[in-house]
């Protein structure tokens, strides 16, 4: 984790200095990724990290990648489990996203060969100075629930939130002004 940080502190004292402050945002987003994958031995389309636009008026995916341009997500939407949690501030687990009525377009997004819904899922805000400036969500995805894997647990949970915690500010300081 000590390595990650040192990394994304570089990186984002570059912000000022690089073409493409956009390119450099999203390069540490998949910094990110990697030691979320890691960490939870999850694929790189199991993470996304989705931050709030410059207008704080809705949520971008910055991770996967591909994703980044297919739209946003307002804030006032009701039924996304990710505007759910950066309006609480609070971290979520759940073991049965299929039971729960969100935002599921960007699941169709063909990310890998064979795609599979999202069958569970932590959701946590990315935080700083109490502020919610994002969400990051780590998935288990299958044909079923069973054979996403194991359930996610509370102490997935406070992994989760370290980790983020720990990148939230590299993250917050390399948001392009215009985002």
């Amino acid at each position: 984790m000590n390595d990650l940080i040192e990394i994304l502190r570089a990186m984002a004292s570059k912000k000022g200095e690089v073409e493409n402050p956009k390119e450099l945002f999203l390069d540490m987003a998949d910094r990110v990724v990697k030691t979320a994958v890691n960490l939870f031995g999850a694929k790189p389309d199991e993470v996304a990290i989705l931050m709030l636009t410059s207008d704080e008026k809705h949520l971008r995916f910055v991770a996967p990648r591909k994703l980044a341009e297919l739209g946003t997500i307002p804030v006032t939407k009701r039924d996304s489990i990710a505007v759910t949690v950066l309006n609480r501030k609070t971290g979520d687990v759940n073991n049965n996203v299929p039971m729960v009525k969100h935002v599921a377009f960007f699941e169709s997004v063909r990310l890998r060969e064979s795609p599979a819904p999202i069958q569970k899922m932590i959701t946590l805000p990315i935080l700083h100075g109490g502020h919610a400036f994002g969400v990051a969500q780590i998935s288990r995805k299958g044909d079923s629930l069973a054979a996403a894997g194991p359930d996610f647990t509370a102490a997935d949970l406070r992994r989760a939130q370290e980790l983020f915690t720990g990148v939230a500010e590299f993250l917050v300081e390399a948001r392009p002004e215009r985002f």
